[in-house]
């Protein structure tokens, strides 16, 4: 099985550098960030731009979660956001799984608090939404990044103080429930390569930089 995973798109789309693939995992924050804000206007990107775009892809599931910017997807009811993706082959997760041949996948945009974003909640009610992943995860899809790995930035930026910024909770879930993959963004620039949470593989899938440029490929995963 192939799989392509990407993260932190705002209204950027990568080169996916194989043609045909199984599954394509997008990780959060898709929205343009000029338009973010403005309803309408998400809505008419979502449908005239970025269910085409993945409906191009030679693809047979894609599975999407919301990130801290898609503050489109947190006002929209769960059953809004399902309704938009009928009859395509992309799968809004938010608290719930996937199985695909066998391999089950889970989804949640929640991220640790730190400014008035979409999704961000206290490390109380993290720990609460945290809970419900099941211990039997192939794949875990999360928009934040567990505390302690891939969550150091490594670009030169003004806020950047090469310490360890990932979410505490998030952390202690998947050392509890021991899924074998996670995959988040949220953090642009920190290590791209697999890092180890126990015995769990992490990494950082975004596709650009703190500076909203394009600077990194899609991770392709062969299972």
């Amino acid at each position: 099985m192939k799989i392509v995973a990407i993260s932190d798109l705002h209204g950027q789309f990568p080169k996916i550098p194989i043609k045909k693939f199984d599954i394509l995992c997008i990780c959060g924050d898709i929205f343009p960030l000029e338009i973010q804000d403005n309803t309408l206007e998400c809505k008419a990107w979502l449908l005239k731009v970025f269910i085409p775009w993945c409906q191009k892809l030679e693809c047979n599931n894609i599975l999407l979660i919301a990130g801290n910017h898609d503050l489109f997807f947190e006002k929209s009811t769960y059953e809004e956001k399902k309704y938009m993706f009928l009859g395509t082959n992309i799968h809004y997760l938010e608290n719930d799984s996937y199985e695909v041949d066998g391999l089950t996948f889970y989804g949640t945009p929640y991220c640790h608090k730190f400014n008035d974003w979409a999704f961000m909640r206290s490390d109380d009610h993290l720990k609460i939404i945290y809970d419900l992943i099941p211990k039997n995860v192939d794949i875990l899809l999360t928009h934040d990044a567990p505390y302690g790995t891939s969550d150091i930035c490594l670009q030169e930026i003004w806020w950047n103080e090469r310490e360890h910024i990932g979410c505490i909770p998030l952390r202690d879930a998947i050392l509890e429930k021991k899924p074998k993959i996670v995959l988040h963004g949220h953090l642009h620039s920190t290590n791209h390569d697999v890092e180890l949470m126990g015995d769990t593989k992490v990494y950082n899938v975004s596709i650009l930089d703190e500076s909203y440029d394009l600077e990194y490929p899609p991770l392709i995963l062969n299972l």
